[in-house]
């Protein structure tokens, strides 16, 4: 592949990740809001977790669900300006990210649990919000939003980077040979 070539499919991936980025940027659900607000007591803290969740889901979903491995990484890098941006507006917000960040993709990281992963990232979004020990009530509304989340960014993905294909000849288990 030539230069231009090469500068033309970065260009094209770069867009594609904008698209997406414009998606998972957008703001929670009134009625998820009203929900976490319900628990948090605090309006700006449910705003921000369910803000940190939806970023946190949306990055997952580009690691572990795009076709390229550059999509995750593309992705990464535009949230990054924004991120700096909200930082310099207030810098425990950064902290806060970072913060969050990490207990999103330790509770993704954990194995040998019985709880299902959306159900463990409910639990990170939930203790953002102030609530430790949530009921199986509070913890199944959460890991819903977590599954309905994962499910419109993992749809604006495919709709912005497309679906996988094989041949009809072809089935998927003869890929790995």
């Amino acid at each position: 592949m030539g230069l231009w070539e090469e500068w033309r499919a970065s260009r094209a991936r770069r867009q594609r990740a904008e698209r997406y980025l414009s998606v998972l940027l957008r703001e929670p659900d009134a009625a998820d809001v009203q929900w976490l607000k319900g628990l948090a007591g605090d309006d700006a803290r449910a705003n921000r977790e369910l803000a940190f969740s939806r970023r946190a889901i949306g990055l997952i979903v580009a690691e572990r669900d795009a076709l390229d491995d550059r999509t995750a990484a593309e992705v990464a890098h535009l949230l990054a300006p924004v991120v700096a941006g909200e930082t310099r507006r207030n810098a425990d917000h950064g902290r806060e990210w970072a913060d969050r960040w990490r207990a999103y993709t330790a509770a993704l990281a954990v194995r040998g649990s019985t709880e299902s992963p959306a159900a463990r990232i409910a639990r990170v979004m939930l203790h953002g919000a102030g609530v430790t020990e949530p009921s199986a009530e509070i913890l199944g509304r959460g890991t819903q939003f977590v599954v309905e989340t994962r499910t419109a960014l993992n749809e604006s993905l495919r709709a912005a980077f497309g679906v996988a294909s094989l041949p009809e000849d072809v089935r998927p288990s003869t890929l790995g040979s």
